[in-house]
């Protein structure tokens, strides 16, 4: 078990119960399954070792995907705004949903409802802009308790699935039933979301059976590119880039020649190796070239890190993170 996790179990056991969950075995678990839960993920290794493989197997999707803690106290105590796009293109939206947790004590499991908007397009974008969801009311949101999800605690991560052949939508022919399947941890959501057709269980749309979408925990950095030259008018800085570490990409480009240039952060985690085997790696490269102008690596727990390539450089640092701020307090 990571020495993060250890600590958050540990931050946990301390925490003052309320009243209400004095005699809730699942309080506890709630809690950390809320916390666990809020966060960027994307399953940009997931494709690299696809390809490192050289595999057969059809190449699984792109995605990324944020869940957003927000106050909504008419649908309950633990609510997320959660927005999906594929492809890392921000702006290829394939899911939005309003997921809430609560205890369901007479099943012994963490119920997680996911609500339809009835006007996604009026809240697209709400993670980044919480404003669009102030006026939200339980009449824009449609739950189904058909596809709800039920979680347990097992062992160091939350599991958790819909009842069978429950969640049924369609008409005709494509009547379907949905299979979505996750799997929590500190830092890495598994996901199976899947539909099959009720007429003979054959597979329709979503992840491959067997094959769920690898998500891990993204860490975001702003980051800064220069541009430097002999001319100061023409030095040139492009600021406050918003990359996350999952094979995130910030976009530049130079106002004396208009070459674009793109700054890739990866964070790595390899299993071939016992010493030090996760890193960042970044790379600052012409837009359409593979070739890096630059790169470098950083521990993953790097608040900080940059480089310079003569006419072009580039400086990164941990969302949130204040350069005077001591080690003991993030």
């Amino acid at each position: 078990m990571r020495l993060s996790t250890i600590l958050l179990l540990v931050s946990f056991a301390f925490l003052p119960a309320r009243s209400d969950d004095a005699e809730n075995p699942l309080a506890r678990d709630l809690l950390i399954l809320a916390d666990w839960f809020e966060g960027e993920f994307d399953n940009e290794e997931q494709l690299w070792f696809h390809a490192r493989s050289r595999s057969k197997d059809e190449k699984p999707i792109r995605l990324h995907t944020a869940h957003k803690r927000i106050e909504l106290p008419s649908f309950g105590d633990h609510v997320f705004y959660v927005e999906e796009y594929k492809d890392n293109n921000p702006d290829d939206v394939i899911r939005q949903r309003l997921v809430t947790f609560e205890t369901d004590l007479e099943r012994g499991t963490i119920r997680m409802k996911q609500g339809f908007f009835r006007n996604a397009g009026d809240v697209r974008g709400a993670h980044n802009e919480l404003s669009k969801l102030s006026g939200l009311s339980t009449q824009d949101v449609v739950f189904l308790a058909e596809c709800d999800v039920f979680i347990r605690r097992v062992a160091d991560q939350f599991e958790g699935g819909m009842d069978a052949k429950t969640c049924v939508f369609g008409n005709g022919e494509e009547q379907r039933y949905s299979v979505h399947n996750i799997v929590l941890s500190a830092t890495k959501f598994w996901r199976d979301d899947t539909t099959y057709l009720v007429s003979d269980d054959s597979f329709f749309r979503g992840t491959r059976p067997g094959k769920p979408a690898r998500l891990r925990r993204s860490r975001m950095y702003i980051c800064d590119v220069y541009f430097y030259a002999e001319k100061p008018a023409d030095q040139q800085i492009v600021k406050d880039l918003r990359i996350h570490s999952q094979g995130g990409v910030g976009n530049a480009v130079r106002n004396t020649d208009g070459q674009a240039f793109e700054l890739l952060l990866r964070e790595k985690e390899y299993p071939y190796y016992d010493t030090r085997p996760d890193f960042i790696y970044y790379s600052l490269r012409k837009t359409g070239e593979r070739r890096s102008v630059a790169y470098g690596v950083a521990d993953p727990l790097s608040r900080q890190f940059g480089l310079n390539a003569g006419e072009v450089g580039a400086f990164c640092h941990l969302e949130g993170y204040t350069f005077r701020q001591l080690f003991e307090e993030l």
